[in-house]
């Protein structure tokens, strides 16, 4: 693969993490405000681009053969997504999510430490 073909997925990669970080915080939002119309929509552009995501996530681990600490990122990143789905299901039925937060930010700290090569093995 050329390197112009692996950065434009690194880019691509690094820009669903934010955008999915966004849109997380806007859904949470709007289920609280009782914007439900508004909220679906988040939901949905917030599994569109978590599937963009995943998908250049493994086009790269098999561009690096697959070394081992990404492959244990993308599995807490896969992780990651589900602790928020399950935070805005249970904030949509209104059952408590603290646990869940605590969580979420656990998964993302570990995320980034092995995204910048802070945890290496």
């Amino acid at each position: 693969m050329s390197p112009n073909v692996f950065h434009m997925l690194y880019q691509t990669h690094a820009h669903s993490w934010f955008w999915i970080l966004l849109f997380s915080v806007i859904s949470f939002v709007f289920i609280k405000k009782e914007k439900t119309k508004l909220q679906k929509v988040t939901r949905v552009l917030l599994r569109l681009v978590s599937a963009i995501m995943i998908v250049t996530g493994i086009a790269m681990l098999v561009t690096l053969h697959f070394p081992l600490a990404y492959v244990v990122k993308g599995i807490v990143a896969i992780c990651m997504i589900g602790v928020i789905e399950l935070i805005l299901i249970r904030a949509s039925k209104g059952i408590q999510t603290g646990p869940y937060w605590g969580l979420f930010i656990l998964l993302l700290v570990l995320v980034l430490l092995l995204a910048f090569k802070v945890i290496s093995f």
